[in-house]
Order: C-alpha cells, then structure tokens, then sequence
C-alpha cells in the first residue's frame, strides 16, 4: 500500500456533510483525486498505485459539493462507485476488484453533523428545517458511558426520568416510552438498551410524523447503529469504579471477502455492579451485538443481531411534602430491591440499490427492516402519600406495589423509492415512502395496596404468571402504518421540505382481572393526514435561517379510558419552528437558536366523578427557546452545550416539564509529546422551575403544585493516552449533590445518581489494511 498525504486549505472536519468549493479541471483519475481531496484537506491511500485504471482521463468537476459528491461526479459513467465508510471515510471501489481507494477527511468524531430524521435522507444539519441534537460514540467514550440514561445528559432541552417505560422529555411532552433504531419503532419493552454498539443518539424535536407515523409527542429519540464497513479499528476496554463495578467490552471487525466486499463487526459489552449509590442492588448490563456489512457497485447492505440482558435499578424513594414545601424520604419501606429487567433479541436488516446514477440523475431503492423479541421483568413498591381520614383512622400513608412480566414482538419496515434530479440551479430529492409496525403486547401484573399503618406493610411480592388467582392479564395488538410522499428542493440558497403523510393506527386490546373476570377492552382506528413542511434560508456559507411546520398524533395509553367505556380521543399535536443555524470558526462549531410554540387538543385528566378513569381535559399549549452549541472552538477545545426555557401557553402549568435546563461538556486535549496526549473533561446538568400533578383521590381535585428543588450536577473527566492505549477517569456528580430525577408526582421521586467513578482502559490497536 502506498500512502499519499494530500495537504489542503482546511481541515475537513465532516466532509460527508460539508461543502466546498470545487474547480478541477480534467485530467487523470489519480490526479484529479488528489486535487478533489487537497481541496477537503483530506488524505488519500491507494490500495494499488500502479493500478492502470488511475491514469484514465477524468473531469471536470465543478461546484459547491460535498467531499463524496465531487468524487462521484469524478467518477460519473465509470465501473468505479463512491461510497461513505464511515469514520470519517469515503471508499472508491470498482466492482470485482481490489485496488480501493480511501479518502480520509480530518473529520471532528466529536459532533453529528448530518441527520435523516426529518427528511429521511441524509442532510446537513444546517440544511434541514428543524432542531436536532446528538450525541455521539466518542464523546459517551470521553465519559465511560455506556447507558442511554446517561447518554441524554448530553442533548440540551432534554430531561430522563426512569420507567418502566422510561420517560424522555421535551419541549413540555415526553416520548410516551417509545424509542427507534435507525428510523424503525423499539419494542415498547426494550428497555434502557445499552449504547455500546450505537455510533450515535439524536433526538428531532418538535411533534414528528414524516418517519414514525403516530407522533411520540415529546421528541423522537433515534439510535444509529455501529456498521461493518472494514475500516473500524479493534478496541478493547477493562473498567473498574465504585460500588465493585467492573466492566469489559471489545469492538472489533474485518474483512470476510476482500474481492467480495464483505465486511463483519462484533461488538459486546459485560458492566455489572454490587449496587447503585443512590439505592438498588445489583445492576448489571450485557450486550453483544454481531453486525455484517456488503458494499458493491451500487449495493449497501447492513445485517446485525443484537441481543441484550439489562437489570435498571432504582433510586431510593422521596416525596415533595407541601405544608413544609420540602423533599422528604420514604422510610416506612425500603425499595432496594426494586428493579426492572429485560432480556432482548433483535435482528436488524438495511438494504440500498442504485437503479439509476449519472451526473443529473440519482434513481435509489431503500428498504429497512427490524424485528426484536423482548421480555420485562418488574417488581416496585410506590408510595402514594399521606391522608388524613380523621377520627380514629388519623394520618395514614398508602403504599402501592406493582409486580409484572411482559412479553412483546416488535416487527418494523420501511421501503421507500428516493430519486435526485440536478438541473441547473435547482436540485430535487424526492421521496415515495411506505412504513409499517406491528406490535404484540402479553402482559400478567399483579398489584396490591396498604394503608399504613391500619393494614400491615405488604412484601415485595413476586411475579406473577397465569397461576396467579390475583392478576392481570392484558393482550393487546398495535399496528402503525403510512404512505409518504416527500419533496426536499435547493434552489441556490433556498431549500425547503414539503411532506404529506398518510397515517393509519390499529388497536385491539383485551384485558381481563382476574378472579373477577372484569374486562376491560379497548378497540381503535385512527387516519390522518399529517402534513409537514419547511424552509432554510442560507444567508451565507455560515449562517441560514428557517421556519418548520410539524402535525401528528398520538394515541392515548393503554390504561387512559373513559368511565363509558370508550377509547380516549387521540391528540393531535401541532408545532411551529422558527431559528437560525451557524457554522462558526471555519465550520468546527455548530450553533442553533431557535423560537417554538406547541399545541395539542386534548390531554386526559382523572374524572373527578369516577376515579381510576379519564375526561379530555384543555389541550396542552407550551412556548420557549433553546440555544445548542457542539464542535471545536479551538482545533483542542471541544464544546457540547446548550440551554432550554419551556412555558406554559395556557393556565394549566406545564407537568414534569422543567422552565429552566441547561447542559455542558467541554474537553480540552493537550499535547504532551510524541504520541502522548492528555484530555480534561468538565461539564455538568440544571434543572428548575417543574411542575408537578397532584390528585385527591378523596376529592378529585387536580392540582400541580412546584417541585421545591433544583437539579444540579457536575461531572468531569481526565483521559491519558500514549499512542494506542489510554486510561480515562470519570467521576459523575462530582460534589456528590442530591438530586431528584425530574418529577412527575408529587409521591414516588427517584433519587438521581450519586457520586461513582470509573477508571477504564482501552487499547484500540492499529490496523492494516
């Protein structure tokens, strides 16, 4: 192999995304390479050098392109093919042989800088109409994380409470349990999946439906997997911290057939702990993910099996008290013992075919498909509060307890027809797109309750299963499909998105309590048509500004049903988006600001007259800014920030939503010698100003009182590494603060995680290709 450096005028920090400007006169095929690569400031190994099919005539390449765009047009009507590799690399191949060619641009692994989520095709995020924020592999790695619960600390205007499901929030609604992998639905009992086989986690604001039909209300959370692409380096990890953690993990992969383009990967990871600092016994996360990769002249093929065994733990117990207006802990139970476990299996299968490629013309055919088999285990006590009965009764403190298994297959599927159209000034990329889930939900609970301390304080409980006289049985079927049909044109410095997306959701729900044989079953059909739409202004090459429009809707829960009997109406939520996107210190530093107002037409509150059932209540109406910082503002100082303020519209406050979060995480690296380097995180996480919501099950009356503590958090890091090796040093919640997750009720608050550290080694070895 012979290496050629190509020196450049700028660095390419994402040169996938990012667009230069290219004038290259025609001319040989390796010279025109290297002139198309000096311009991105990327470096060019040729597996052949002698390879006669360098000194064909190629050329002109001209205009404002990405790095892979120029060397497409490069290489127009050839038997040679451009494709993304990944790791900040663009692969030259030609079918049949193996004399590759690979660009490598000195990218910024630290940042995402392009995104699917909203115009299902990958587009620059300074190009796409809406606020996206991400979170990638390497900065989890700067923070040994390996849990999505940790993982969102990082995305600004995002908040994580702990389920089963787990809530994600925004912008005043949360995600309602539901997650995706690469664009298609999770099972809903998937659980906190672990991130160690994840390149990146990206959350669209704002209500979506152009990729997941029926809304998830508070923001769509996508996971983007790792891929076998032959060109990731083996990594290996052994980590040791607080409480006898321990922790082992591996990423490794190559070549299966070199002539045949056949690449594998396996990625897996073994965390365990004797307990959590914050309450919880026995916390552990295992993972193996086995992914396989074909790239040939036009073909992109992406196969992985994933399986996954997690136990969450939780917090100990606390409850906002109002007469004192103070936090206070549970003490006449202990909840150490409560967990939610799940065991996972999932297959994952992505398949692309250029029909038609020329100059003008780009004709694509893409199909995705995913199917995961997951089992949840749970047992929680929760407190519900003190009431006082008066008389001989006096103060009482209601405790509940939950015990379930739950079984749920997940199918998803995506196919759609992508074709690009370039004439003149303007360019198309329109979309013909079909998606279906289908879901099915078996579930066995069981529950008590106790009023203490006229009724003895009950035991944990087990789980139950069919034999259980005392149960719950829910059996419950979910369907999610659309059709979509999608426009996204650049017309000079005007890009817009035009989409219509027709929407069906099928449910069938049975659920029987036993011994009493009461059903109580639920049947829904719901058809929408959901437009989206949206416009970018590119001011400059490092400013644009834009404005989005969002429709969707959303079921409501499994359990939110009428005293009648009648399935609850679904929400239909709209937002409106308006912003400005920069591109600040010769592109390092991305920056967006951002003004957005959200609506939905209903929101269920407990019917004062029938507890335990639901009446539509005013729709939420919520307002705010966010500002998002990610990238280098030196080519050594790396910034991950931002800052959200959500209100209320209307005279109902905003529930579980803070006013006020903020979040950061800088890293500094410094140069210490020759293949030594040293790296300084700090960052940390605030929260202030939540509402919560408070029933009186004796009255009715809904009220929502002010959670009386603020979230704080401070986390830092410190990284060594000498050539392939480094040792890294985290310590989250530095100054050992105590903290509420953000709350949704007044009873039952989780304690947030205290002080732990984690010290872990890696050797991520070189490799030759």
């Amino acid at each position: 192999m012979v290496a050629l450096a190509v020196c450049g005028a700028q660095q390419a920090y994402g040169q996938t995304v990012t667009r230069y400007d290219f004038d290259v006169a025609a001319g040989p095929r390796r010279q025109v390479i290297q002139t198309i690569a000096g311009i991105a400031g990327a470096d060019v190994s040729f597996a052949d050098a002698a390879d006669k099919g360098l000194d064909q005539v190629v050329g002109p390449v001209r205009g404002n392109l990405t790095l892979a765009q120029a060397l497409r047009e490069a290489l127009a009507g050839s038997k040679w093919f451009v494709e993304t590799a990944g790791n900040g690399q663009v692969r030259i191949a030609r079918s049949g042989g193996n004399a590759d060619i690979i660009v490598t641009g000195r990218r910024d692994p630290l940042r995402k800088e392009d995104s699917n989520l909203l115009t299902r095709s990958d587009t620059p995020l300074k190009d796409t109409p809406g606020t996206i924020v991400s979170v990638t592999q390497s900065v989890l790695a700067t923070q040994n994380t390996t849990s999505l619960n940790e993982a969102i600390r990082n995305l600004p205007g995002v908040t994580y409470t702990p389920g089963p499901p787990s809530q994600i929030s925004s912008r005043g609604d949360s995600t309602r349990g539901a997650s995706f992998t690469n664009g298609l639905r999770n099972s809903i009992a998937g659980g906190d999946a672990p991130t160690i086989d994840v390149e990146s986690i990206e959350v669209l604001k704002g209500p979506s439906s152009v990729l997941t039909g029926t809304s998830v209300a508070g923001g769509l959370v996508n996971l983007n997997p790792k891929r076998a692409t032959g060109t990731s380096l083996p990594q290996f990890d052994f980590g040791v911290g607080s409480n006898d953690y321990i922790r082992g993990s591996v990423d490794v992969g190559g070549t299966i057939s070199e002539s045949d383009r056949l690449y594998w990967r396996f990625v897996g990871l073994s965390e365990h702990a004797d307990r959590q600092s914050n309450g919880g016994q026995n916390p552990h996360s295992y993972a193996a993910s086995a992914i396989f990769g074909y790239r040939d002249n036009g073909w992109k093929i992406d196969a992985s099996s994933q399986v996954y065994d997690t136990r969450i733990v939780y917090g100990k117990l606390y409850y906002a008290d109002p007469t004192t207006n103070t936090v206070q802990p549970v003490t006449i139970f202990s909840n150490d013992n409560n967990y939610y476990k799940t065991r996972s299996l999932s297959q994952n299968l992505g398949v692309e075919r250029d029909l038609v490629t020329s100059e003008a013309f780009t004709l694509r055919l893409r199909s995705r498909m995913r199917y995961q088999y997951a089992e949840q285990t749970l047992q929680n006590q929760l407190y519900q509060g003190k009431y006082n009965f008066g008389g001989a009764i006096g103060i009482i403190d209601l405790v509940t307890g939950n015990n379930s298994f739950s079984k749920n297959y997940q199918f998803s599927s995506s196919s759609d027809l992508y074709a690009k159209l370039e004439t003149g000034s303007v360019t198309q990329q329109f979309i013909v797109a079909f998606d279906y889930s289908w879901q099915k939900i078996n579930q066995i609970a069981s529950g008590y309750s106790a009023l203490v301390p006229f009724q003895p304080l009950p035991s944990l409980g087990s789980i139950p299963d069919s034999s259980n006289p005392n149960r719950n049985e829910l059996r419950a079927t979910r369907k999610d499909y659309g059709l979509v049909v999608q426009d996204q044109i650049s017309w000079g410095p005007f890009h817009a998105l035009l989409s219509a997306r027709q929407t069906w959701y099928d449910l069938t729900s049975r659920q029987v309590f036993y011994p009493y044989l009461i059903n109580n079953d639920a049947d829904q059909r719901i058809s929408k048509l959901l437009p989206t739409g949206g416009l970018v202004f590119s001011a400059t090459k490092w400013a644009s500004i834009y404005y989005t429009y969002q429709k969707a809707v959303t079921p409501p829960n499994l359990g939110v049903r009428t005293y009648r009997g009648a399935p609850f109406p679904a929400a239909i939520s709209t937002g409106h988006e308006a912003g400005v996107k920069l591109e600040l210190f010769g592109g390092r530093l991305s920056v967006t600001g951002d003004y957005f107002r959200k609506d939905n037409n209903n929101y269920p509150l407990i019917d004062p007259a029938h507890p335990g059932f639901y009446i539509p209540g005013p729709g939420q109406k919520s307002e705010g800014f966010e500002i998002n910082q990610s990238g280098k503002i030196t080519p050594t100082l790396f910034l991950q920030s931002g800052f959200a303020y959500t209100t209320s519209r209307s005279a109902t406050p905003l529930v579980s939503a803070p006013r006020y979060q903020a979040n950061a995480w800088l890293l500094k690296s410094f140069t210490l010698g020759d293949r030594q380097q040293l790296d300084i995180g700090f960052g940390g996480n605030y929260q202030s100003n939540v509402n919560l919501v408070k029933t009186d099950s004796l009255t009715g009356i809904t009220t929502y009182p002010k959670f009386p503590i603020k979230y704080v958090r401070f986390d830092a890091a410190v990284g060594y590494t000498y050539g392939p090796y480094k040792l890294n040093l985290t310590v989250n919640n530095l100054f050992d603060r105590f903290n509420i997750y953000t709350p949704l009720v007044a009873n039952s608050l989780y304690q947030g995680v205290g002080r732990e550290f984690r010290l872990v080694f890696t050797a991520a070895l070189p490799k030759s290709r």
